[in-house]
């Protein structure tokens, strides 16, 4: 069954929701990928582990559950009642208390990677889909940038799928502010393709793939050399088929409300909401009904 919303849904940027559709999703790209490549090339899809910590001003948070587990006391032995009232000792047995133990459970982040087996497997595209934590203050983010910085000084293409709405923009983080500006009106959802062979000392050429959330996602070229054809990626396929086979309508997805934080515009939320309504649930009948 395809999602209410004609591209990104954005009811899927719920915490909840989210790390799974990023895995399923990562995986119907390397699935579409395979068939398509000409060989030596194959996509494979990989995992690193991320912590889930945002740093917002004056607060830092886990963006998944914490797994806790409780261990209960064994029950206290009662003092025995009645005689002379004295003076009692101090006591040396400690009172019962509860054992607590937080897990702070890491989150898997699932992306793709396009290899030559004739050369060694050697790494020719990275496709990243970001998660939160890559695009807010914090552990993540700073690692996601180092890798990001050795892809960008390597000969690998670098493919980044932003599709949420929260956090900082990629190519604020670029320090390309002028360009995101330049576009109208500003995108809600963001793909970047940079090709290792149009990078030079000091600037590095984008091709920018802005997507609002009442269009299609694109159909974005995936690069490999230089001279070599590159091959099509329909995301708005890929992410209908992620959809279709996962959880999404079968009762994940609250569609009983407005989408997650940050809001939608009013004219967005509107849509939104028009879009949404045969999905909610009825209302309880009333009185007499």
């Amino acid at each position: 069954m395809p999602s209410p919303c004609p591209g990104m849904d954005p009811y899927l940027e719920a915490n909840e929701i989210w790390p799974d559709f990023h895995n399923a999703l990562a995986g119907e790209i390397r699935n579409e990928l395979n068939p398509a490549l000409p060989k030596p090339y194959y996509a494979r899809l990989e995992m690193r582990q991320e912590v889930g910590i945002i740093e917002e001003p004056g607060a830092r948070a886990w963006i998944v559950p914490d797994v806790t587990v409780v261990r209960h006391p064994r029950p206290p032995v009662e003092p025995e009642l009645g005689g002379v009232a004295v003076m009692a000792p101090p006591r040396r047995e400690l009172s019962p208390s509860v054992r607590i133990k937080v897990r702070h459970e890491t989150i898997r982040h699932a992306f793709i990677e396009i290899r030559d087996s004739s050369r060694g497997h050697k790494l020719i595209t990275l496709i990243e889909i970001l998660g939160p934590s890559n695009k807010r203050r914090g552990p993540d983010r700073k690692a996601y940038a180092r890798k990001r910085s050795e892809v960008l000084d390597s000969d690998a293409n670098l493919i980044e799928l932003d599709l949420l709405r929260g956090g900082r923009r990629i190519l604020r983080e670029l320090s390309l502010e002028i360009t995101i500006h330049a576009l109208d009106p500003l995108p809600t959802y963001l793909v970047l393709v940079n090709r290792a062979w149009q990078r030079r000392r000091r600037a590095s050429a984008y091709q920018v793939f802005p997507v609002s959330p009442r269009g299609w996602l694109p159909c974005i070229p995936v690069p490999l050399k230089r001279g070599e054809a590159e091959v099509p990626l329909d995301l708005q396929y890929v992410f209908n088929r992620t959809y279709d086979t996962g959880p999404y309508r079968r009762g994940a997805v609250d569609y009983s409300g407005p989408p997650p934080a940050p809001r939608l515009s009013a004219e967005d939320a509107a849509w939104a909401a028009e879009l949404t309504w045969p999905w909610r649930e009825p209302p309880p009948p009333g009185p007499g009904s």
